[in-house]
């Protein structure tokens, strides 16, 4: 979620008052956010089979440390586009930021799930009752994870009001668990695997959302997306592509994954992949909006057409 700090030097960046790590623009060239992370290494797969020039755009792409300094560039005019989760994006067009999803990002899948609900190997919890007084670390506080821990707890015999929520990094979760610093954790790839033999699932918790739902979008601002709609149709295209090559083609996209992520070839083989979305639809959006709406991650209800450039 875009918290206060990236929300407020999105503004000032905005109005000219602070600089920003950017690329310069081109004619023709369209500038790219990616996070060097499976959930948003769509922008380097298409660079790498070719799937921007094939419709004629020509993509320069910056990495940053998360979604919410990409939100921060998109709406300072900094880049044209990038990834950034569903939550941080609605949160921030409710704040004022004017930005709009042009492509779709990561698909939550139950049948693949790359973010689960974590335990100590060896823990008696069972059930959302259990977690009653207890704490779950989470790596943004008020965010997707936590959303979705909260809505799987109250669906399964628990009260999240009652729930503590920590805010960690993945790769300090196992350790917590293991200390008992902490009871539960929303945990993503590739912790979840690197850690497998110091942790266990407590739940599939994000399915209390719903059985399938993007994670994440690629955004715009409304003033880009309006002087260049050909330009936004042609990359949501090659995203959407490149979602159903990457889908298909594991091996190769783990090779390029460990190269450019700094992970090791093997942990990225043997972990569960982010399934991309091959569609932009409102039926996969409203779900996350409807729960962190509820939730409190979003100031009011939203309906997901709000969202769509």
């Amino acid at each position: 979620m875009l918290n206060r700090r990236d929300l407020l030097f999105a503004l000032a960046v905005a109005g000219g008052s602070l600089g920003f790590p950017s690329i310069a623009r081109a004619a023709g060239k369209i500038r790219v956010g990616a996070v060097a992370s499976d959930v948003s290494a769509e922008p380097l797969y298409a660079e790498m089979q070719g799937f921007y020039r094939k419709v004629g755009l020509d993509a320069a792409i910056q990495t940053f440390p998360n979604g919410g300094a990409i939100i921060a560039g998109v709406a300072s005019g900094a880049l044209d586009t990038g990834f950034a989760n569903l939550t941080s994006i609605a949160a921030a067009r409710q704040r004022g930021l004017p930005v709009k999803i042009v492509a779709p990002a990561t698909l939550y899948t139950s049948k693949s799930p790359v973010t689960v609900l974590v335990k100590a190997r060896g823990s008696k919890l069972k059930t959302g009752s259990d977690l009653r007084g207890k704490t779950i670390a989470v790596s943004t506080l008020r965010g997707e994870l936590q959303v979705g821990a909260s809505l799987w707890i109250d669906k399964n015999g628990g009260d999240s009001s009652k729930t503590q929520f920590l805010e960690l990094p993945f790769s300090a979760m196992s350790a917590a668990l293991a200390g008992g610093r902490i009871d539960a954790a929303m945990i993503t790839e590739p912790a979840m695997t690197l850690h497998k033999d110091t942790i266990e699932l407590l739940s599939d918790a994000y399915t209390a959302i719903a059985d399938e739902f993007l994670i994440g979008g690629f955004v715009a601002s409304d003033a880009w997306i309006r002087d260049n709609r050909e330009d936004a149709k042609r990359f949501g295209a090659a995203i959407i592509e490149t979602a159903k090559w990457a889908n298909t083609h594991r091996a190769e996209t783990a090779v390029f994954l460990a190269k450019s992520a700094g992970l090791d070839e093997a942990l990225v083989r043997s972990m569960t992949r982010a399934t991309y979305g091959e569609r932009l639809a409102v039926e996969q959006i409203q779900p996350v909006l409807d729960a962190a709406a509820k939730y409190g991650s979003l100031k009011e209800p939203m309906n997901a057409k709000e969202l769509l450039g």
